[in-house]
């Protein structure tokens, strides 16, 4: 599976303090990347956009978008403080990322 991120994804991983869970994040993705499936606690949240959640830290989250069974797109990340505008802002990012379509 490829996996591509956006530049907020990014932003958030990398200034993320928690060296810890940065590493079981960033272990979570490789491992689909490397064939995995998603799991663990997951859901769609939008159209086209999935929420994965953490169950260490302040509840950190990842929301995504898949095309088709080999490409995922990390949108954001964010932890459960910042839910509600993590979710509106993948929305918009993955209708972006799609040309403005749904």
């Amino acid at each position: 599976m490829r996996i591509l991120t956006t530049r907020e994804y990014d932003h958030w991983i990398n200034r993320l303090r928690n060296r810890e869970a940065k590493f079981r994040i960033i272990r979570y993705f490789k491992r689909l990347q490397d064939g995995a499936s998603i799991t663990g606690d997951f859901k769609l949240v939008r159209p086209r956009v999935i929420e994965v959640r953490f169950d260490f830290g302040p509840g950190y989250r990842v929301y995504l978008t898949q095309e088709g069974e080999d490409l995922l797109l990390l949108l954001i990340g964010g932890d459960k403080s910042t839910q509600n505008r993590d979710i509106d802002r993948a929305a918009a990012l993955a209708r972006e990322w799609r040309g403005g379509g749904n």
